[in-house]
């Protein structure tokens, strides 16, 4: 198997790595079923099962801090990734140079991949970082200008997740949100922008989890939501929407607090927006665009109820 690396990225150990390795058996990955006997003690003792839950989500909460460039947690986490990552390919130790970044963990979206790397040590699984220069109807040709044969291919890259792709939305005077949004999305909280009323976003511009439970984040939206929409149902209310003031507040603020963090290092990530036509460089620089100014813990503050 031929395996075509397009660019390098960060393979992180899972959320609550030693809890997953306690339950899994050979082979699984990270897969698992809970066992009868374990759901049936947890059904018995609501407190073993609710200290099991805590366990996992302060795993996953607690990551949140190494995206802040001043945390202690964030200091080492690169050293201690590149370490697990080295570890996890000890069957062939030479592809670390392939596959180690230059920018620092969670730059870009981690990739758990559980059992990737070791996947790719494998002595049947050959890994090519060299560029695709075209595919004919037998091969695949490589910029280097090897031509290797193929039965099949697999393609696993080419989203689309800007926030200004998809069907058109059109607002007050047929301004069109793909349009607005194309070079510089602005929104309040995430949830919707000026000059389109009685619309929300869920999960728009400024409103993925960098760190922490995505989940919770989206009960949180839904349920802001929800508030807004029983007072359009009950008042004497038509429309609603932001105005330009807050929105262009909050556009800041997340700005701002951005340069705090890993996300702003020198990286290529759909978390930022850059205007089309710019080079990689300026890519690397664009804005993020994409996660909420917080942890996911904060989200639940933040949309506790409507300003």
């Amino acid at each position: 198997m031929d395996h075509y690396i397009r660019a390098k990225t960060w393979i992180a150990n899972q959320i609550a790595e030693q809890l997953v390795r306690e339950r899994q058996s050979e082979g699984t990955n990270g897969n698992f079923s809970y066992s009868l006997e374990e759901r049936q003690a947890w059904l018995n003792d609501p407190d073993a099962y609710l200290r099991y839950r805590k366990e996992v989500e302060l795993s996953l909460q607690g990551f949140y801090a190494t995206c802040k460039r001043d945390n202690p947690k964030c200091v080492g986490i690169e050293t201690k990734f590149a370490r697990v990552m080295k570890e996890r390919l000890w069957a062939n130790p030479e592809l670390i140079e392939s596959l180690l970044p230059s920018y620092p963990p969670l730059c870009t979206r981690l990739t758990p991949g559980p059992g990737y790397l070791e996947a790719l040590a494998l002595p049947n699984v050959d890994v090519i970082t060299s560029n695709i220069q075209s595919i004919n109807a037998t091969d695949i040709i490589t910029k280097d200008g090897r031509h290797r044969p193929v039965d099949a291919i697999t393609c696993a890259t080419g989203f689309d997740t800007s926030v200004s792709s998809g069907f058109p939305i059109y607002g007050r005077d047929g301004l069109n949100l793909r349009h607005e949004y194309s070079d510089y999305p602005r929104s309040y909280l995430g949830l919707c922008t000026d000059v389109f009323p009685n619309f929300f976003h869920s999960l728009g511009p400024n409103s993925f989890q960098g760190a922490g439970s995505l989940l919770v984040m989206i009960e949180s939206i839904h349920s802001y939501i929800a508030q807004v929409l029983e007072r359009l149902s009950t008042g004497n209310v038509k429309t609603v929407e932001p105005k330009r003031d807050p929105v262009e507040k909050f556009t800041a603020y997340c700005d701002e607090y951005f340069k705090r963090t890993v996300y702003t290092a020198d990286c290529l990530s759909w978390y930022k927006t850059a205007p089309p036509g710019l080079s990689t460089e300026q890519r690397m620089r664009g804005r993020v665009t994409a996660s909420w100014p917080g942890s996911s813990v904060h989200t639940i503050k933040a949309m506790k109820s409507v300003r």
